[in-house]
């Protein structure tokens, strides 16, 4: 039996009964709906609707034709308690932010689930953090209602900041047919969800109506009349009045008139016991035991019953203790209070750390489910003396004790946000990437599903005619959102178990696979690639500062050896570059990885040579173990005797071995000493390469370079090109065709292309040919050949390039006008994208963004008008960067838009534009990198406060996703973060790391 059947079955909001027919969906969101079905039994059991104001939102819902329709009013106008009935009565999807458990979103998910009959009843792992999963959802189901048949979300007021340390994710993109209504004042223009209300219904009530619901309450008729004439339209002044003059706490004769009045004139009437146990009943989100209420106030427990009984529904009585009923009242003592709230949240850490011992992950001490719930959250907000206590909860002992008192992760992730959110505040910069490296670990490892679900869901629909293919593939995509680990493997073996008896066994047998590597010990590939990266950020920002020991540092936490090599490679071009031979010789020396070792050894030879240490330079020469190593650096030194003038720069590269090196070293050669020494040099030593191709390209390039040799060169080259065999020998003919062109010889150069058979070969040699004209400046000839090919691929790219090469010759609207010639309307739009992209950035942005409003492919035109943002705000049309992109551009391109527009406003030294913007983005993650770049503007300005809120900011945002976004986000602050501490900070921050990654995979 399912908790549900504590509810009688004709009770149950019909949301909540179509969930229940699904037995994974109400195991998934069971408890989330529990605790918000509470609410709705307490707020319907009073509730007495309003016909016109029912009748006016139901109109609207039915007409509005989908969007955000706003319940206009304030605090205490009924709105919770229509927004309960409405899910009691309707078969509407409901959320009750502030009553859901943390799963709210997730339960929201399961009912468009159930209501719209969706194929696969499963709530995806990430749905409670992820707003694009409600989103997709939310299309899915509307394509399957009638048009006259909208889908219909009722949600309640949000969670304030001291409820929550960040704001639940919410969509911004609406189907058409789905309706969200929520609770909103008046005087809002922005709705949280969506991008503006499609229209708003008044939550008034007349008088006459006060006063039914007043009698209702107290079942005196005069009573209920003198009431409703003070209640100022608030259903919740009612509720309260009466309970307070049971309790005798107000004189009927001196009645406050609305709801503000009456908590004032409430206040005012406490004691300091009173005004205690209000502040400490404002701090808890919990309801309080009696006992604990007594000890934190400093009552006993007798004054605390006398006072519950006096403010009568001012209190909210459950079986876990007594709670402030309504957020009006919340509010309003917070407003009133003062310093007081913050001291109220000291005493619970205070009473915590008392009743533990100093240690509140250890077990077994008085009220510890009631202290611990809630502990990171009162120590973030108890002020600045609370941060040692803070810092505990990103302790692995505190996350293990969570994880043992609650049975998941998800606890400690909302206290590892509690803590970054107080690092943010405290202007801490390692505990902040601490917490926020913590926060987005547990937040990934506290996904789940259940383990059976997959598979049993896959059969179910399988039996129902659904596509197998694409069934598999959004139910493989739940279980890649999954953590690696044991969970995962059963999920994976369970799943190719049903797929091998469905007769599936190739994806059966990849599963099964699958399943046997996740149960290997240790960390996967996946997890340990993601935190490497991080640490090649932070390493590559060392460099960055000037700190090649830093960096050095950093790499040897990298594990992968070609990925260590890489960076100490770079490390290695830093010091050579600072003139720091002898230490770059001692890196490179270091390095580990074979590849990178020699690869670094030969640049460590390259620099000796050029700074004039011959001898030097030959012994380390001497040490490379790879041929190719080798070739490169015997290469490269030839290269700069030949540009010094030496005729003799060819003798040492005729010692190599390896003839296939050998050969395109003395084309390097060739080529370098072309211009500086007699050509009749350069083609004796062109003439020693014996491979015919690479001795035909050769003298082709030498022939373009140099035309004072191209006859000579371009016969010789046909010489090589005849001897060439095999399947390069037509690529090469092209070449040639093409060059002889280039030099003039445009009749000799058709003739050659007209050897190669017609066909895709001879094709290839006019296109060829087409651009070695363009790049010689004769473009009507260059189109008139592209235009004869035959083949349309080969056309399209003979097009792509002259179009590119006339605009880098300045010539933009020709460009276009050959592109308009593609037939291939991808292409066509990928090179007008490119080519608009240029043109900005050639200094007509204005024009360009003009120009690039006309892509008639949506994601080329986005790309190109996200690439032009910065050339528009460097040329100060900023305006015109934000032209039609609210209402015409998806969320998923107004982010990339956007973030390209706040990073140009940064770069451009506009922080405070760029701030600006990068708040208008929808995606999380895009919008925190567009916070970063600013970030990394601001320090440059010297304000490092501000840069390091606004890091926070970024990591607020994204932690909640999970590790591989935050380790993402780390990655991108590794620069800002470095110009905040210094070396010294990476150094700390990548050792953070690493202790977090242990314990985490532990």
């Amino acid at each position: 039996m399912t908790p549900i059947a504590r509810f009688p079955s004709d009770s149950l909001p019909p949301a909540v009964a179509a969930v229940a027919e699904h037995p994974h969906l109400y195991q998934q969101t069971g408890r989330a709906l529990e605790a918000q079905m509470q609410r709705i039994a307490e707020r319907c059991a009073s509730f007495i609707p309003r016909p016109s104001t029912v009748t006016a939102l139901e109109q609207s819902v039915r007409d509005c034709g989908g969007g955000v329709v706003a319940l206009d009013c304030h605090d205490g106008s009924g709105a919770t308690a229509l927004i309960c009935w409405l899910a009691a009565t309707r078969r509407w999807a409901f959320w009750l932010p502030e009553d859901d458990a943390g799963g709210g979103l997730a339960a929201l998910c399961a009912q468009i689930l159930a209501l719209a009959d969706l194929p696969i009843p499963l709530v995806p792992p990430i749905a409670s953090r992820d707003a694009l999963t409600l989103e997709r959802l939310l299309a899915e189901a509307a394509e399957k209602r009638p048009t006259d048949d909208p889908l219909v979300v009722v949600v309640g007021r949000m969670p304030g900041d001291a409820d929550v340390p960040v704001s639940p994710p919410l969509p911004v993109d609406l189907p058409p047919g789905v309706v969200v209504v929520l609770p909103a004042t008046p005087d809002t223009q922005q709705p949280a969800i969506g991008a503006y209300f499609v229209d708003r219904v008044a939550l008034e009530a007349d008088e006459a109506w006060l006063a039914d619901v007043a009698f209702h309450l107290s079942g005196n008729r005069r009573l209920a009349t003198l009431l409703a004439s003070r209640s100022q339209g608030s259903p919740l002044y009612l509720r309260l009045v009466i309970g307070l003059l049971a309790g005798r706490t107000l004189d009927m004769k001196r009645l406050p008139r609305g709801l503000n009045d009456l908590h004032q004139r409430w206040w005012e009437g406490l004691d300091g016991q009173g005004q205690a146990l209000a502040c400490v009943l404002t701090a808890s989100r919990d309801p309080l035991p009696v006992s604990l209420a007594a000890t934190l106030t400093g009552c006993d427990e007798g004054t605390i019953q006398r006072l519950v009984r006096r403010w009568g529904s001012l209190i909210e009585r459950t079986d876990a203790g007594i709670r402030l009923y309504h957020r009006a009242t919340r509010a309003f003592i917070t407003a009133t209070s003062g310093d007081r709230l913050a001291s109220a949240h000291a005493r619970f850490v205070e009473l915590t750390l008392t009743r533990s011992n100093g240690a509140p992950e250890r077990p077994g001490w008085q009220d510890e489910a009631a202290l611990s719930h809630e502990f990171a959250r009162h120590s973030a907000l108890g002020g600045a003396t609370m941060q040692a206590a803070i810092s505990r909860v990103v302790q692995r002992a505190w996350v293990r004790a969570q994880e043992r008192r609650t049975g998941t992760l998800s606890d400690a992730a909302v206290d590892g946000l509690w803590a970054l959110r107080a690092a943010v505040e405290n202007d801490s910069a390692l505990q902040m990437v601490r917490a926020a490296a913590l926060t987005g670990g547990l937040a990934f490892l506290a996904r789940s599903l259940p383990p059976r679900a997959p598979a049993e869901v896959f059969a179910a629909a399988v039996d129902h005619g659904q596509p197998r293919e694409a069934t598999m593939k959004r139910i493989r995509a739940m279980i890649d959102q999954l953590p690696d680990g044991r969970d995962k493997a059963l999920a994976l073996r369970n799943l190719g178990e049903v797929c091998y008896a469905l007769r599936m066994r190739a994806p059966a047998m990849r599963m099964l696979s699958e399943a046997l590597d996740l149960e290997a010990p240790g960390p996967t590939r996946q997890w340990r690639d993601l935190h490497e990266e991080t640490l090649v950020a932070l390493a590559r920002a060392a460099i960055g500062i000037d700190a090649p020991d830093t960096a050095l540092g950093i790499t040897t936490r990298i594990v992968h050896a070609e990925r260590r090599g890489m960076i100490e490679t770079e490390v290695v071009r830093w010091l050579i570059a600072h003139r720091r031979l002898s230490r770059a010789e001692e890196v490179a020396y270091a390095i580990a990885h074979p590849g990178n070792h020699d690869w670094a050894m030969a640049e460590v030879a390259i620099a000796h040579a050029r700074a004039g240490d011959y001898e030097r330079a030959s012994l380390v020469l001497d040490t490379l173990r790879t041929a190719t190593a080798v070739a490169w650096v015997t290469a490269e030194l030839a290269c700069d005797a030949a540009r010094r003038g030496n005729p003799r720069a060819a003798d040492r590269v005729m010692l190599l071995p390896n003839p296939a090196l050998r050969d395109r070293a003395l084309a390097q050669v060739a080529r370098a000493l072309i211009v500086q020494v007699a050509p009749e040099t350069a083609l004796e030593v062109a003439r020693l390469i014996d491979d015919h191709e690479t001795r035909a390209r050769c003298l082709i390039d030498m022939a373009l370079a140099h035309p004072p040799v191209a006859a000579q060169a371009l016969d010789e080259a046909a010489t090589a090109a005849i001897a060439v065999e095999g399947e390069e020998r037509a690529s090469v003919i092209a070449a040639l065709a093409a060059a002889e062109a280039a030099s003039g010889q445009f009749e000799v150069g058709m003739r050659m292309a007209a050897l190669l058979p017609e066909g895709e070969e001879r094709d290839r040699a006019h296109s060829r040919t087409a651009i070695a004209l363009a790049r010689r400046g004769d473009y009507t000839t260059a189109e008139t050949v592209a235009l004869t090919i035959a083949d349309e691929d080969e056309r399209g790219w003979a097009l792509d390039e002259l179009a590119r090469i006339l605009a880098a010759n300045g010539r933009h609207r020709e460009a276009f006008a050959l592109a308009a010639q593609m037939s291939d309307d991808a292409a066509r739009a990928r090179l007008e994208a490119d080519l608009a992209i240029a043109w900005a950035r050639s200094g007509a942005a204005v024009a360009a963004h003009a120009r690039a409003e006309q892509i008639a492919v949506p994601t080329e035109r986005a790309r190109a008008q996200a690439a032009i943002a910065q050339p528009l705000v460097e040329s100060g049309a900023r305006a015109r960067a934000f032209v039609s992109i609210a209402d015409v551009l998806p969320p998923d391109v107004r982010s990339r838009y956007l973030l390209a527009a706040a990073q140009a406003l940064a770069a451009h030294g506009l922080p405070d534009d760029a701030e600006e913007v990068a708040r208008l983005i929808p995606r999380p993650l895009e919008r925190a990198r567009a916070l970063v770049a600013t970030a990394h503007a601001i320090i440059k300005q010297q304000d490092v406060q501000r840069a390091h809120r606004l890091l926070g900011q970024a990591f607020l945002t994204v932690a909640p996703l999970g590790r591989t976004e935050t380790l993402q986000c780390i990655g991108w602050a590794a620069d800002a973060l470095a110009l905040i501490g210094g070396a010294e900070l990476l150094l700390t921050v990548a050792a953070a790391l690493d202790d977090i990654d242990s314990w985490l995979v532990g």
